[in-house]
């Protein structure tokens, strides 16, 4: 049985909707799963929201979030259920090249083929978007 959450998600240009989406699962043994608590609506979802992508309907929005941890993947070393996080725009694995010199922003795992990755921005990787009731995320301080 798939569960469902709720979440922001793009239809058309200027078009959006709450609807009902897979709830996310940990898929990595650096994943986490979050619920998200709080979230911005940044500039840069103003680019889909407007058209100004590639975005295909039912992407989920949102990046810039806050929420608490609710499962942990089995790699995942600092985090525990319960622990409140907050979540920057970009997704980083913490143990490639660019990530340990400090270049978060040029992640060379999270977005194969591309240097950097964010949640819920068009060919900017798996992650989805955090406009959502609850959001997959790597741990950047896993042994995975």
């Amino acid at each position: 049985m798939v569960i469902q959450v709720k979440a922001v998600v793009y239809e058309k240009p200027c078009s959006v909707a709450v609807r009902d989406v897979d709830d996310p699962r940990i898929e990595h043994p650096g994943d986490v799963i979050v619920r998200l608590t709080s979230g911005a609506i940044c500039g840069s979802d103003l680019h889909l929201y407007e058209g100004r992508t590639a975005a295909e309907p039912g992407i989920v929005f949102g990046h810039e979030n806050l929420g608490v941890v609710e499962e942990t993947g089995s790699g995942v070393v600092s985090l525990s259920k319960g622990d409140r996080v907050v979540m920057p725009f970009n997704v980083a694995c913490g143990f490639c090249k660019n990530c340990l010199a400090g270049d978060t922003g040029f992640c060379l795992t999270v977005n194969p083929g591309f240097a950097g990755g964010a949640y819920g921005y068009v060919a900017m990787g798996p992650y989805k978007g955090g406009q959502a009731d609850r959001l997959r995320c790597p741990s950047p301080t896993s042994t995975a």
